[in-house]
């Protein structure tokens, strides 16, 4: 919550309690390890389909593989 607002050179800045910012701050810290770990999961599985060895499979070959 928002303990009041303060105007500098024109910019609107909000001023919120230490704790709320901490929490704040932990949450984009965590969504930048997400968005990075997406990306390389991303990155990985764009190699793996590249490849020219990769043997491909039917879902309904994979269903019997794993005996679903």
């Amino acid at each position: 919550m928002s303990i009041g607002t303060l105007k500098i050179d024109g910019k609107k800045f909000r001023i919120i309690a230490e704790d709320e910012y901490k929490v704040l701050r932990a949450v984009a810290k965590w969504r930048e390890r997400e968005a990075r770990q997406d990306a390389a999961d991303l990155a990985e599985g764009k190699r793996r389909l590249s490849d020219p060895k990769r043997k491909t499979i039917s879902l309904a070959g994979l269903k019997a593989e794993l005996g679903l």
